[in-house]
């Protein structure tokens, strides 16, 4: 990881340095002017003696012509050649290019980014700027998998929601009993237990599932029971507040629980007091209690599925979790985060486009659908570059972000309502045949051979081993 160190402090430490290769020298004295105070500005006009300085230099960021006068070579040739001597550097083509076929070879090689010239000065420095920061942000996350660092996925970022979430949870670390409200996949379980962590650092957390907790045995479950209470209690067992000794008990999904078991725990929760099943002792029990929920509680009050003094009892003090979909400016650093916990795919990038239709996509399931949607890209992208394309495949419905330009041929075979269904389609077969893709084939009406390219094409499987 010496690399992984020393590129990230090229970019903490200095003013980012920028190769500029185009044979247009009135451009190459504009660039420096345009990326005044930020960027160290290399410029030369031909390929020879761009090669070397990427053999001398360690570049962040590349810009570099697509065409050159008096050269056979061209732009795309180069960067490979740059990719070979300088693969830390992000690659972005600045070219007059309109081919559509040509641009989907230079992104598929692994460009960052493609510019059309002319362009407005701004549209330059925006580009710069934006690929350092993923550039900074990629590096941060193999610098933190290299240093063992322990932040967890749901709370990073630096968006002004996430911001505000850290100093709620610092605040609620002095507080007895907390609501937390946030939807699926927000990272409500994270976020108890730091809380937890910062009020009680050695204290216990146990963990109570409340939309699981079995009919006839929930009593047993949070207070414990008495060896021979009931048949099967061969042994004593002491219940989850019991068991929490003066740490947090938290009661996830309590929304979930039913009507019927909510009373029981309301009275543990008014007089922190249990009472064993089998036993007529009650017992005084030290414990605070962190509950979380995706469901509208005030809603479900008034819909009589949830208790109205138990609502009011837990819900004096509540933190919202937010949805990623407000947090978007934090995506790049959870993927990256993703990508860095993976050894397979520690060293993979996306292209700018590809990040932006993440950024593009709501996340109905959160930071644990990114997550998912991240190690999936990752395990399909060919080679190190995860592209428009991948991102297509996974995710269908972001077809429409793309340029018109370009979508088309990213997207592949398919339009992108096209795209939807059949991916829809592929699915159900599979989960029908209980993901025995040789039968789900047959439900198509498919022959084995046409389900893998077709099932490979929608990002379902990635080669025949995957096939049963």
């Amino acid at each position: 990881m010496n690399q992984v160190r020393e590129l990230h402090d090229s970019v903490a430490g200095r003013l980012p340095r920028i190769l500029v290769l185009d044979d247009d020298e009135s451009w190459l004295e504009q660039v420096p002017l345009i990326l005044e105070g930020e960027c160290q500005v290399d410029g030369f006009p031909t390929i020879e003696q761009g090669l070397s300085a990427v053999q001398i230099h360690t570049y962040d960021a590349i810009l570099l012509d697509l065409n050159f006068q008096n050269d056979h070579r061209t732009g795309l040739d180069v960067f490979r050649q740059f990719y070979t001597h300088n693969k830390g550097a992000d690659v972005i083509i600045i070219s007059g290019e309109t081919h559509h076929q040509r641009l989907i070879e230079l992104f598929n090689a692994g460009v960052s980014e493609f510019i059309s010239k002319p362009c407005p000065v701004g549209q330059i420095r925006d580009v710069i700027r934006r690929t350092l920061k993923c550039r900074e942000v990629r590096f941060k996350a193999l610098d933190n998998r290299s240093q063992g660092s322990s932040e967890t996925p749901a709370l990073l970022g630096s968006s002004p929601a996430i911001q505000l979430l850290r100093q709620e949870i610092q605040r609620m670390a002095g507080i007895r009993d907390v609501l937390l409200l946030g939807e699926t996949g927000t990272g409500k379980e994270v976020v108890a237990r730091m809380i937890a962590a910062q009020a009680v650092p050695q204290g216990r957390f146990i963990v109570v599932n409340c939309g699981a907790l079995s009919e006839g045995l929930v009593e047993s479950e949070l207070f414990g029971h008495t060896r021979g209470a009931f048949t099967g209690a061969d042994r004593l067992r002491i219940g989850a507040f019991e068991a929490a000794e003066g740490g947090f008990v938290f009661l996830d999904e309590l929304g979930e629980m039913p009507v019927s078991q909510q009373a029981k725990l309301l009275r543990v929760l008014q007089e922190r007091k249990v009472q064993r099943v089998g036993c007529y002792e009650e017992r005084n029990v030290r414990f605070r209690t962190i509950a979380a929920t995706h469901v509208d509680l005030e809603r479900a009050v008034q819909e009589k599925h949830f208790r109205e003094d138990l609502y009011y009892r837990i819900a004096r003090e509540t933190l919202r979790i937010p949805p990623l979909r407000e947090r978007l400016e934090d995506i790049p650093e959870l993927v990256y985060h993703t990508l860095a916990q993976s050894p397979e795919h520690c060293n993979k990038t996306l292209t700018q486009e590809a990040m932006r239709l993440l950024q593009s996509y709501p996340w109905p399931g959160n930071v644990r659908q990114l997550i998912a949607v991240t190690e999936s890209l990752g395990s399909r992208a060919e080679g190190d570059v995860i592209r428009e394309k991948d991102v297509c495949k996974l995710l269908p419905e972001v077809v429409p972000v793309l340029s018109s330009r370009l979508a088309k041929a990213l997207v592949g075979n398919y339009g992108n309502s096209e795209l939807i269904s059949e991916k829809k389609k592929f699915e159900s077969a599979i989960l029908q045949a209980n993901g025995d893709r040789t039968r789900a084939a047959e439900i198509l009406g498919l022959s084995r051979a046409t389900f893998f390219r077709k099932a490979k094409d929608l990002g379902l499987v990635r080669d025949r081993k995957s096939l049963k």
